[in-house]
């Protein structure tokens, strides 16, 4: 009777398993042959218990990303392996005439060995996969009948015999196990939600539609399994297995769930996120689908070709062209010689590239070509709009802050700000976009709709805010009262954020380190994103002690102590005194803990956080003058760093373009000794040591002496060591081995000793142009370039760089494959060369090239191995090869050079299909740029055309039209010169002070009251002017309004003062002199109208802006004050004198005949005043007109004239002969 046993597994098999054994132990015997039905199953278990479950195991130690990444890459090569070969199989290796050719039908081939293995194991990886499809497929068939068939008056019958399926169906159910990670998410990735089950979309649509798409996938797995390949096996007609593949076509829908897969694998990477986004998806996937698009054309171009002449071509006659493959001359070619001719047409095709070979011949070529071009043109318009999708719309954002930076960088150039304080303010920006991709960094929050504002905000500051130990307790209702009043604050590095014993806020981190100290600088501690410090001001504000300075840009919450005050006034109403009394207890509580805790843990001063700043060795302003100076020539933006790294930039460049071009045309192989180049001692060599020497220096000074910039803490860092530190992880290794001086020793050498190690420690020096990005950037910043320019001159540089180097790789492509024979024939012969015929030797014997065809047949040349004084030399050999790269780059397309060989063909196809793309991407970048510098004027016009329209359908006169326009183009074209404000508002506060400081400085000096001030009122009084620009004839000020700003007028302003009594201006104001003062002060009414004269600058000061300084300052504003009422009085006494002086009878008669202006203005730009008898000069004025009009029509027709003519007579002097009337008049 057999019974059940428990026997333990064998080492190796899992721990802690048992093996449940349901027979009797078999009585092992020698003499007995073992069943040959046991054999199969033995042999099994031994493979799983030796390979596949170690090799299982070891599978599933591998971390979750790998197995993953093994898994998608491996149904990724099935799907890449279906889609390339089957047709290339059928293109090139299928025979349609093999009905007649039995021969070729029933031959195996080497070929179809290798098809054949390749075939086994994508269709073993096509059944796993169907088996896990298959499960899940019907998982989502057994719970969309339990959803349909659901009642809910019935009890849910047994699922005897239903699988158990998750709730949430997927493709690849091993995504349920995800790793967190942090994702952006964009619309690409949040769009496929929406339309899955339960994403937000009609919940029975969705399901359906999800549904129809599963059941259409089985369908093809389904036709994919067929096993129709039995048939030519069975039949023994082997050429047909080419043709049966083509049911495996039906598992190219998998392509997409692979990439879609990898992309879900790492969607916590960077790189996955840029090309998930917007714009940056379409491109990648039209760009994909091109290139599995331009596969597909060229197998379909063979195929049409063998369909009419066969595979071997012998259908067709040589001599008679019927097909293009006569035409090219492929009659005895390889496989891979027709491959690379139908890629290079096809790869010409698709980018609307017009040569003139690889045409079509018949009608079916024909009719195929027209069709292949028409989806180039849709391909191209495609990567067009979305390169312009990319530059104009989804960099808007950047766009909008490179116009910014432009701009402020223009005004504070044109200001004279210093260099230091320029740097400050671009590395401001630098950080703010890099953080927050925007100026503002609550600008994600203002597009919010207004209740989740409140709530985000309400939650972000209220959490802060439960942090402060007083505050733990209190209300929810108090605490977000109290997150209302925080205002953020940014700070830069070494700023002074609070001083001991005067400040009186608190401050929050939202981003960024703030170091705390004594005022001796002891108990050094370091504050981090989500502290606080100054807590204890809010209550006991003179006890504080402590000063708090910007390691880094910091981003701070302030809670000032009077909102605090204010707020718990107006919560607690009565009992705030109780309640402060309660936090100033819990404070006391709080603080007494603390240093018992630090007491016993034997903690001291600043050893709690490992005391001051790693960088203690940089530059500060502590530093003596004396050692600075010493140190000016190695700091960044100094006249030597400046000039050094433009030689360092244009040393690079040249490396650039001398490295590929001594390689491949003057360090040539004995293959390409018609040239007769070798190198030399010359010129290029004493060049290219100097420049090797420079950066042998260079390597010395950024080791030791170049003072670099932390760009963290915005510290000089001058000791050697940490210098030498940074450069070791900038690249220090890559630049000595670029440096290492091997080529030029042996390129010293004679007989060109040692040329191929020369040539690959040449190649190293290529390594130093992963440096240009950067110097571009950093020169065109200390140079003042804007981001247009410098865009600009990125694209020229990049793409000179690489139509060099692609104009080199093509003339190395004349010379492959090595060893074929290139040697001189007879001149006559090879000038007598056709198209045709170097086409019939490429095929046959692969010594054909461009280069040959070029020099002989075309240019009509020979080489310097048989003429020394030939014109073809290396050098037009090089420009040649460039001609060729910019042609096929701009997709001119003359057809004059064009790919003879195997290795030419698949080059060309390679640059055509990649320069049409770059084509299109350097095409969307110029009109995004240009548009981009358009912009201001274009918005100028349509707003002046509005204008025009506005003005003429109101009937508004003239003469005030005209003067409305001329205010709109003042505006404009003025519009640099008064950016302060724009550019202030983005600027910490500490930055905005400095720069308002060295701006109105000046100003501030004219004004008289402020001679008696301190000078930290100074200081703070004159950060907070701002800049305003009048245009003329504009009202400044209205008399007997309230007085809220003084101004201080600069530049040439011209300024009158009239009084509502006299008709004429009663004082004249110019740059210089200040307006207000005395009435702001004592918030009096203007006792005058001000209207500017010309285009009138000033420095103003607004009440908004006095406020905060007041309230600092109020010492010395109580002496201002008394101050300004006596020159108050003064000035009103004086002003009554004047107008009582105008008010005399002798007087009356000459008002009448004053000009309406104290400064003399030409007559175009008074105000003409209906009523004061202006006929005679209004007629004047239209005469003048008139003929300035006529004046500036001659001279333009002049201009034209002379741009055309004068030109053409130049060029064309020699065959111009005119008749002596004709000549006459011309000379006029």
């Amino acid at each position: 009777m057999l019974r059940n046993k428990v026997a333990p597994v064998a080492e190796g098999q899992g721990p802690a398993e048992f093996l449940v054994v349901t027979a009797a132990p078999a009585i092992s015997s020698t003499s007995k042959p073992r069943p040959p039905s046991n054999l199969i199953p033995r042999t099994w278990h031994r493979f799983h218990c030796w390979l596949l479950r170690p090799l299982t195991q070891l599978y599933h130690r591998l971390r979750w990303t790998t197995r993953q990444t093994i898994s998608a890459s491996i149904s990724l090569f099935a799907a890449l392996y279906i889609f390339s070969t089957v047709p290339f199989r059928i293109a090139f290796y299928y025979n349609p005439y093999a009905s007649r050719e039995t021969e070729s039908a029933y031959r195996w081939t080497e070929e179809l060995s290798v098809f054949a293995i390749m075939d086994i194991v994508v269709d073993f990886i096509g059944l796993v996969e169907f088996v896990s499809f298959y499960r899940v497929w019907k998982a989502a068939v057994w719970q969309l009948s339990d959803l349909a068939n659901f009642d809910p008056d019935k009890k849910r019958t047994s699922d005897t015999g239903r699988p158990k399926t998750p709730k949430m169906l997927s493709h690849t159910p091993s995504f349920s196990r995800l790793q967190y990670g942090k994702t952006k998410w964009t619309l690409a990735t949040i769009g496929p939600l929406a339309s899955t089950p339960g994403g937000g979309a009609d919940d029975d649509t969705s399901r359906r539609k999800f549904m129809l798409t599963r059941n259409v996938e089985f369908a093809l797995e389904i036709v994919a399994l067929l096993p129709i390949e039995i048939f030519p096996y069975v039949s023994g007609t082997f050429n047909t297995l080419h043709l049966v593949r083509i049911t495996k076509l039906c598992r190219i829908y998998r392509l997409r769930h692979c990439f879609t897969r990898i992309g879900n694998i790492y969607s916590d990477r960077a790189w996955v996120q840029h090309l998930s986004s917007t714009g940056i998806h379409s491109l990648v996937k039209n760009i994909g689908l091109c290139t599995g698009l331009c596969h597909w054309v060229a197998c379909g171009y063979m195929l049409i070709a063998h369909a009419q002449c066969g595979i071997s071509l012998e259908a067709c006659d040589p001599n008679v062209e019927t097909s293009w493959v006569v035409r090219d001359q492929l009659h005895g070619a390889s496989v891979v010689r027709k491959y690379s001719r139908t890629l290079y047409w096809a790869s010409r095709t698709l980018v609307l590239l017009g040569y003139d070979d690889v045409t079509p011949v018949s009608d079916a070529e024909t009719l195929y070509v027209v069709a292949v071009t028409l989806m180039g043109a849709l391909f191209g318009s495609s990567v067009l709009a979305t390169f312009l999708f990319i530059f104009r719309f989804r960099n808007s954002r950047y766009a909008a802050y490179s116009t910014h930076v432009d701009n402020a960088r223009e005004y504070m150039r044109s200001q004279n700000i210093p260099r230091e304080v320029r740097h400050q303010v671009i590395a401001y920006f630098s950080y703010s976009w890099n953080t927050h991709h925007s100026l503002d960094s609550e600008e994600a929050l203002h597009l919010m709709p207004k209740h989740l504002q409140s709530k985000v905000v309400a939650t972000l500051k209220a959490s802060r805010i439960k942090q402060v130990c007083f505050l733990m307790k209190e209300s929810v209702e108090f605490i977000n009262l109290l997150a209302l009043t925080l205002v953020r604050r940014v700070y830069s590095p070494a700023d002074e954020i609070i001083k001991p014993k005067t400040n009186v806020q608190m401050f929050f981190v939202i981003r960024g380190k703030v170091g705390l100290s004594t005022l001796d600088g002891s108990n050094q501690r370091e504050c981090q994103t989500g502290d606080f410090f100054a807590d204890s001001c809010l209550l006991c504000p003179e006890k504080y002690e402590e000063k708090a300075v910007a390691k880094t840009f910091c981003e701070l919450y302030v809670l000032a102590k009077a909102k605090f005050d204010a707020t718990l006034t107006h919560f607690y109403r009565g009992g705030e005194v109780e309640a402060r009394g309660r936090m100033v207890s819990t404070l006391e509580k709080y603080i007494t803990q603390l240093r018992k805790t630090k007491k016993m843990l034997g903690l001291r001063g600043g050893q709690e956080n490992g005391g001051g700043s790693s960088f203690s060795l940089a530059a500060n302003d502590s530093s003596p003058s004396e050692e600075r100076h010493g140190l000016s020539y190695c700091l960044p933006g100094s006249l030597f760093r400046v000039c050094w790294d433009t030689a360092r930039l244009l040393a690079i460049i040249y490396v650039a373009f001398e490295v590929p071009y001594f390689a491949m045309f003057i360090s040539m192989t004995d293959d390409q000794n018609m040239f007769i180049e070798k190198p030399e001692i010359g010129l290029r060599y004493w060049v290219t040591l100097v420049i090797e020497v420079l950066f042998g220096i260079d390597l010395i000074l950024r080791s030791r002496y170049l003072v670099i910039l932390d760009p963290v803490v915005m510290l000089n860092v001058v000791d050697p060591d940490l210098i030498f530190a940074a450069y070791k992880v900038d690249g220090f290794y890559l630049d000595l081995l670029a440096w290492l001086p091997v080529g030029l020793v042996l390129d010293s050498l004679p007989n060109g000793t040692g040329s191929g190690i020369s040539l690959i420690f040449r190649s190293l020096r290529l390594l130093r142009l992963r440096l240009i990005p950067s110097l571009l950037r950093d020169l065109s910043d200390l140079y003042g370039v804007s981001s247009k320019l410098h865009l600009v001159a990125s694209l020229v540089l990049g793409v000179s760089l690489m139509l060099h180097i692609v104009g080199c790789i093509w003339f190395e492509m004349a010379w492959l494959p090595r060893g074929t024979p290139s040697g001189i024939e007879d001149s006559t012969a090879m000038w007598a060369l056709t198209r045709s015929e170097c086409l019939r030797q490429a095929t046959l014997f692969q010594n054909c090239s461009w280069v040959k065809f070029d020099c002989y047949p075309h240019i009509g040349s020979v080489f310097p191995l048989e003429d020394p004084a030939s014109t073809y030399k290396a050098s037009f050999a090089y420009l040649r090869s460039v001609y060729w790269a910019v042609v096929t780059l701009t997709a001119v397309g003359y057809g004059d050079i064009v790919a003879y060989s195997t290795a030419e063909s698949f080059f060309a196809a390679l640059w055509i299909f990649v320069g049409g793309i770059i084509n299109f991407g350097v095409v969307g970048a110029m009109s995004s740029t240009i548009s981009n510098v358009l912009a201001p004027r274009h918005h100028h016009i349509e707003r002046l055309n509005t204008l025009n329209s506005v003005l003429e359908r109101m009937d508004i006169s003239e003469a005030l039209s005209a003067e409305i326009r001329r205010f709109y183009h003042q505006k404009f074209t003025g519009r640099k010169q008064a950016y302060e404000s724009q550019l202030l508002s983005h600027l910490p506060d500490q930055l905005c002070y400095q720069i308002s400081s060295l701006l109105h400085s000046e100003a501030v000096k004219s004004v008289a009251l402020f001679d008696s001030a301190s000078v930290e009122f100074l200081k703070e009084v004159t950060g907070k002017f701002r800049n305003r620009s009048y245009q003329n004839g504009e009202t400044i000020f209205l008399e007997g309004d309230i007085c809220r700003e003084f101004m201080i007028l600069l530049h040439g302003s011209k300024v009158n003062v009239c009084f509502y009594a006299c008709k004429t201006p009663i004082r004249a104001l110019h740059d210089g002199d200040c307006y207000g003062v005395n009435e702001f002060l004592l918030r009096r009414a203007h006792p005058a109208t001000l209207t500017a004269a010309s285009l009138v600058h000033a420095s103003v000061m607004t009440r908004e802006q006095f406020d905060i300084v007041q309230r600092k300052f109020a010492d010395d504003l109580r002496d201002m004050k008394e101050e300004a009422q006596a020159l108050w009085l003064e000035d009103q006494e004086m002003l009554w004198r004047i107008v009582r002086n105008f008010e005399r009878l002798k007087l009356q008669q000459q008002m009448i005949h004053t000009p309406h202006s104290l400064f003399y203005q030409p007559e175009s730009t008074l105000i003409t005043i209906p009523g004061r008898g202006n006929g005679a000069s209004g007629g004047k004025r239209a005469a003048r007109d008139v003929f300035t009009s006529v004046w500036n029509a001659v001279v333009t027709l002049g201009n034209v004239y002379n741009a055309f003519f004068v030109i053409f007579r130049i060029c064309f002097h020699s065959h111009i002969h005119f008749s002596s009337a004709v000549s006459t008049a011309v000379w006029i």
